[in-house]
């Protein structure tokens, strides 16, 4: 081949290299994030405006068939993710090492779910894991987010996709209550959908203190081998509002008047 020729060759391939890794390189910074195995959902859902649904009983019924199946996605992966530990655990009280990997992933889930676990990992450091990494009822799910966001019809639902109310406290970071008061300067957290509206809420009750006795009720129904209960669970609740014990009474009549108990079963 002439010399030339085989330089030109050579250089449209590089120059071909180059391009296609730009636009790989590209495309992937578009995309939002999701570590493998943390049981994240990913995507950017966004609720249709219920608003025009005038039926009540069809506009609520729209709402749960939009969240019910993204609920029982994120149950799904975090139940895959107790297995796997289930088995790391296993290895460890039959003393056999985890593989690196092994141990990198369960560092990963430690940080994400605040659990102080070093290496080694030690069988003890996966069961304090296993009570936070974990499934929560549907019913109680679904519960939360019709009261937080008024089946979904509320400014912040429609405006920043948060179905639980949950706040932030960095300026821009959400929507500024019309009712805020002077010199308070929490924002209610907007996100790009649905999804991540879940995956915090979720993480909110599997790691904060607040929480502790959902976590608690939940490990004694493991421990029971029984079906997680939303009814059950929601007695754990009287610090996510202000109004404590009524809040957590009105959630009751929400779960038991839409029957949303039937989808418990299952988790």
């Amino acid at each position: 081949m002439n010399p030339n020729k085989k330089f030109i060759a050579v250089a449209l391939a590089l120059l071909i290299y180059a391009v296609g890794t730009l636009v790989l390189t590209l495309t992937l910074s578009l995309q939002s994030y999701r570590p493998a195995g943390l049981g994240q959902l990913s995507g950017s859902t966004r609720l249709p405006d219920l608003r025009k649904i005038e039926n009540t009983a069809q506009r609520k019924q729209a709402f749960v068939n939009q969240l019910a199946p993204l609920i029982e996605q994120k149950n799904q992966a975090l139940i895959q993710l107790r297995q796997e530990l289930n088995q790391a655990r296993s290895q460890l009280a039959n003393e056999q090492p985890l593989t690196h990997v092994q141990q990198k992933r369960i560092e990963r889930l430690s940080r994400r779910y605040k659990v102080d676990a070093k290496p080694p990992i030690t069988t003890t450091d996966i069961d304090t894991l296993l009570r936070r990494l974990d499934a929560l009822p549907p019913s109680m799910v679904l519960a939360q987010a019709a009261k937080e966001s008024g089946w979904g019809t509320s400014r912040f639902a429609r405006q920043g996709n948060n179905l639980f109310g949950q706040w932030c406290y960095t300026q821009g970071c959400g929507l500024v209550p019309k009712n805020r008061n002077s010199g308070a300067r929490h924002e209610v957290q907007k996100f790009s959908g649905i999804e991540d509206a879940i995956n915090a809420y979720y993480r909110n009750i599997n790691t904060h203190q607040t929480y502790r006795d959902v976590r608690a009720r939940r490990a004694q129904a493991r421990k029971k081998n029984t079906d997680l209960s939303g009814l059950d669970l929601i007695n754990g609740l009287n610090g996510y509002s202000s109004r404590g014990a009524v809040y957590v009474q009105e959630l009751a009549q929400l779960i038991r008047y839409n029957d949303f108990e039937k989808l418990d079963a299952s988790e």
